[in-house]
């Protein structure tokens, strides 16, 4: 390498610059600028939920300067004059003018944002409903987020929770709930099957789960959830167990209240207006799939529809209902689907889940839950329901050909006063109600929910006894009182 303090090399040098006369000697050229080999820590930016991470950009390299520093001795290399040293770069000052730029930019924007944001809700545009604005009247109050709906643009929505924090505060308002009921298993002896004894054993025949909504001790749950219970029992999120009273039932809309008597502090939940939620929003399933051996689950799904129309097949009523591929699994019955401010939208039911097909869940919205609960709670059943005061069963074609019978809803019992009078008698057929012809079990209960308590129906009947067909019976409907039955009174 060359040095300009080897005696050799200054002869040379000097020989060098006679030849040269008053030439400038140009100093070597120096290589290309390389990378460093020193590693560049960075930190990558990890994207949102669906989103893949934005992969970091290569640092920019630093730059080597070669044969430009200066040597002991006032020499340099490549002979000649000493280039001038290159100034500094000040980054320093206009860095942090740009980045006080930015940081004003900022601000700026964000105070506009707030500003905006508060004119909508001065102006109405955007308004949260409180408590104190709900009819008193209402079991719970319904959280609605005025101006949406329908036709409102899908965007980011403020206040929503992650969803840790949305179980952490739902999980200690769902409960376990437990059927009880008497043993009716038969005894052979003999070879002879024997009816059970009155007064058997009372044990478990089910188990679902339901919702806290009032720190008093009102539940709602499933309506199939406690059909048929001598007793019933809850179990709330941390083992305690309490025995439960039935308030209402209501067969038609499958939904039940009951009320325990805690020793603790209750956490009720906040119930929101599914008539709010939009299609794709997200939403979480909380309840007790198995029972209580796997309580206080939680999974989590979209609203995958709205305003699907179920028929219970029980009673021929019909839910307009919310469709979602969150798990919903034998005991998820009477839990909560909850959207992500914590509210909860819908009573969550594995009875109406389509079996065979696997993400296709359903609950009763929230607004249909409010004014039902609130009945139960205050009449026992849900007032203004229309009813035929009588007892029937269903006989289709095949079994009434199999035994010799009319096809239609048979009459077993005159339970009313307006039923009496009517003039239809135990044994009489029922073919036709006003102009609908009775074609399934469900026939009278969907026309009847079109209907209200005193209003006059006309009848279609065979009798049997009699051998008369096609007599027309005119009926005033009565009050359904909700009460169930495994032969539905209508």
């Amino acid at each position: 390498m060359y040095s300009p303090y080897d005696d050799q090399n200054k002869n040379n040098l000097s020989e060098a610059a006679s030849e040269a006369g008053q030439e400038k000697s140009q100093g070597a050229s120096p290589p290309a600028a390389g990378y460093g080999t020193g590693s560049y820590p960075y930190t990558a930016q990890t994207g949102g939920q669906g989103y893949y991470s934005q992969p970091p950009q290569q640092p920019r390299p630093a730059q080597y300067t070669w044969g430009t520093a200066q040597q002991p001795g006032g020499f340099y290399q490549g002979g000649g004059q000493p280039p001038k040293p290159p100034k500094e770069k000040k980054r320093g000052g206009k860095f942090g003018l740009k980045l006080l730029a930015a940081v004003l930019c900022c601000a700026v924007v964000s105070l506009g944002s707030v500003g905006v944001f508060a004119a909508l809700i001065q102006n109405g545009v955007v308004a949260v409903q409180s408590p104190e604005g709900a009819e008193s009247t209402a079991a719970f109050t319904l959280y609605k987020l005025e101006g949406a709906g329908k036709n409102t643009t899908p965007t980011a929505t403020a206040g929503e929770m992650t969803s840790q924090e949305v179980a952490q505060k739902l999980i200690p308002s769902v409960v376990c709930v437990q059927n009880y009921q008497i043993s009716q298993q038969s005894i052979m002896f003999g070879g002879i099957e024997y009816a059970p004894a009155e007064g058997g054993e009372v044990s478990p025949a089910g188990e679902g789960s339901g919702i806290i909504f009032s720190k008093d001790g009102y539940i709602v749950t499933n309506q199939h959830v406690i059909d048929g219970a001598t007793k019933i029992k809850v179990v709330t999120h941390d083992g305690m167990s309490y025995e439960a009273e039935l308030i209402g039932e209501d067969t038609q809309t499958d939904l039940a209240v009951l009320k325990i008597e805690a020793d603790q502090e209750l956490t009720p939940a906040e119930f929101g207006s599914s008539e709010d939620l939009q299609v794709t929003d997200t939403v979480m399933a909380i309840g007790n799939p198995g029972g209580i051996q796997f309580n206080s689950s939680v999974t989590m799904g979209y609203v995958s529809a709205l305003n699907r129309q179920i028929t219970n097949g029980d009673t021929g009523f019909t839910l307009n209902c919310i469709q979602t591929d969150a798990a919903i699994n034998p005991g998820n019955s009477g839990g909560a689907l909850v959207d992500m401010k914590g509210h909860v939208v819908g009573i969550n039911s594995s009875k109406i889940v389509a079996t065979g097909y696997e993400g296709l869940g359903f609950a009763i919205p929230s607004d249909t839950v409010q004014p039902i609960v609130s009945d139960l709670i205050e009449y026992g059943y849900v007032k203004d329901r229309a009813a035929l005061g009588i007892s029937v069963r269903y006989i289709d074609k095949m079994n009434a050909m199999w035994y010799g019978l009319t096809p239609g809803c048979h009459v077993y019992e005159l339970l009313t006063e307006n039923a009496s009078k009517s003039g239809l008698q135990q044994g009489d057929v029922i073919t036709a109600i006003d102009d609908t012809q009775i074609t399934s079990g469900t026939t009278v209960s969907a026309f009847l929910a079109t209907k209200k308590p005193g209003e006059t129906v006309t009848l279609t009947v065979d009798r049997a006894m009699t051998g008369e067909s096609g007599l027309q019976i005119e009926l005033v409907l009565s009050e359904n009182s909700g009460v169930s039955a495994k032969r539905q009174e209508n």
